[in-house]
């Protein structure tokens, strides 16, 4: 019986601390606001180098696929977290800090869009994705195209994304999304985890899964692409 709770209580601590292999961050979805002009994201997680929960929450300008002024925010925590714990607690706390922030651009966190891809956990990643959105009959071709330079502390690497919206009629429009030349610094390559549409349907998201460098193994954060449709 001993034994039985020791190997129970291992597994807990391994998988509330991850420190050995870094660590794999939690995407949430914030929602959009009234007009589905901004969105709003964020992830926890346990920081693999310090052992510390950390939390991340970010308000994005859909149209200029860039952060609003101010809207980036970041914490590290000091309080341990037991076993069987997560770092929920760390994101709550943040985003409490940060209504203000919910309030002014009328973030509401039930309008999170329609959801249009997702790479289920163990599911390979492909260079091109290609589905079709039942709702409106229109095609998706989704291309990750991403360059990585160094290895180690010195890796760094860039993506951007080619998209194709073919309508029903045959019309197809493409964007570029990204920045094919802005290299970050430790990010060791890309993955599109989410694809989901805004509430208006007028708009794209895509959530990206950077693999980060880590002295203690790859850590895995969290960024979005968006485009506004012509």
């Amino acid at each position: 019986m001993k034994r039985l709770v020791s190997v129970i209580f291992f597994i807990l601590v391994v998988s509330v601390f991850p420190a050995f292999a870094g660590d794999v961050a939690t995407f949430i979805n914030l929602g959009f606001s009234d007009d589905s002009g901004y969105f709003m994201f964020g992830f926890h997680g346990i920081d693999g180098e310090t052992n510390r929960p950390f939390a991340e929450l970010y308000t994005v300008d859909v149209k200029a696929n860039n952060f609003v002024p101010g809207g980036a925010a970041q914490e590290s925590f000091s309080e341990s977290l037991q076993p069987g714990q997560d770092a929920g607690g760390a994101f709550y706390t943040l985003l409490e800090k940060n209504i203000p922030l919910v309030n002014k651009f009328r973030i509401k966190h039930l309008r999170q869009g329609r959801l249009l891809y997702i790479l289920l956990n163990g599911d390979a990643m492909k260079d091109v994705l290609e589905f079709r959105d039942f709702n409106t009959k229109n095609q998706y071709s989704v291309r990750l195209n991403q360059t990585t330079t160094g290895s180690g502390a010195r890796v760094r690497s860039a993506f951007h994304i080619n998209l194709t919206v073919k309508k029903e009629n045959g019309e197809a429009r493409s964007y570029t999304i990204g920045r094919p030349d802005y290299y970050r610094e430790k990010a060791m390559g890309y993955r599109i985890r989410q694809i989901f549409l805004s509430p208006d349907e007028k708009n794209l998201v895509c959530v990206i899964e950077r693999d980060q460098y880590s002295a203690t193994g790859k850590s895995v954060r969290y960024m979005v692409e968006t485009v506004k449709f012509n």
